[in-house]
């Protein structure tokens, strides 16, 4: 038996930080992270960009260096409010500045004021988005069924109270893997707050079983996973993808295949 419940190497379970708007506090927060050695991802509004100069610009990119920026449309209006081909605009348009600046595909996102339906998953899959992040916190550690309705664990403000749950039995099966932790770097406007913030990050950081990701890269470990192909016997296994991916079988061993090579047992 094969089960996919195991990411980067070997480890069981997973931290991701979701934060929105592009703020100027983000240079903060994001010192907070290096810190520690987690890993965020920062859904930036188009329009954060008019008007900077080549030095500003620069700034801004260098601010998110070993973390991931993804989209939060142009302007930050209500997807779900809008005709499809304002959304389409909007989002594009929000891709087109990013991925100037920033040099790679931009093609995870987050729904500005966590508005979204249908319609709107379906237009965003039509502009190349392949993930995007709700506001509608679960309060359990559960991955995403659709990647274009991933919703977070909680807010920041509600993460304290979950982490002693998250911790315990770190290598048991039975629980639900990621701790995703969402909100926005302008909403810690007190010392307490970011003293709040630092202990969220110090309490689930320097952990050697938990993988601390970006949201992108829990997407592309995910979706290369699934794309391993496996003997009828289970006793041949190849990867290829460009990623290493990890399996376990019978429930016993932890099994590495190699990106773009066969495995043999």
């Amino acid at each position: 038996m094969i089960e996919y419940h195991v990411y980067p190497g070997g480890k069981k379970r997973i931290v991701t930080f979701s934060y929105d708007d592009g703020s100027s506090k983000d240079a903060r927060l994001i010192e907070i992270f290096d810190k520690y050695g987690v890993k965020g991802t920062f859904h930036i509004n188009g329009k954060k960009l008019f008007g900077k100069s080549e030095e500003e610009l620069s700034a801004f990119r260098d601010r998110y260096k070993g973390h991931e920026v993804s989209c939060h449309t142009l302007l930050h209006g209500w997807p779900s409010r809008m005709p499809p081909a304002s959304l389409v605009q909007e989002t594009v348009e929000d891709r087109r500045i990013l991925e100037g600046l920033f040099g790679m595909p931009i093609i995870g996102m987050s729904y500005p004021s966590g508005s979204y339906n249908e319609e709107v998953i379906s237009t965003l899959a039509a502009c190349g988005i392949v993930y995007s992040r709700t506001t509608k916190s679960t309060e359990t550690f559960a991955l995403p069924e659709c990647f274009l309705e991933w919703h977070p664990t909680c807010h920041h403000n509600d993460a304290l109270s979950l982490i002693p749950e998250f911790l315990q039995n770190l290598d048991n099966q039975w629980r639900n893997p990621l701790f995703y932790i969402w909100g926005h770097s302008h909403e810690l406007k007190t010392e307490e707050d970011w003293q709040m913030m630092e202990e969220i990050v110090c309490s689930l950081a320097n952990n050697d079983k938990i993988w601390y990701a970006t949201n992108m890269d829990i997407y592309n470990y995910m979706t290369a996973q699934r794309q391993l192909q496996i003997s009828y016997d289970e006793t041949l296994f190849y990867n290829p993808t460009a990623i290493d991916v990890w399996v376990e079988k019978n429930k016993t061993d932890i099994l590495c295949i190699p990106a773009g090579q066969t495995l043999s047992l």
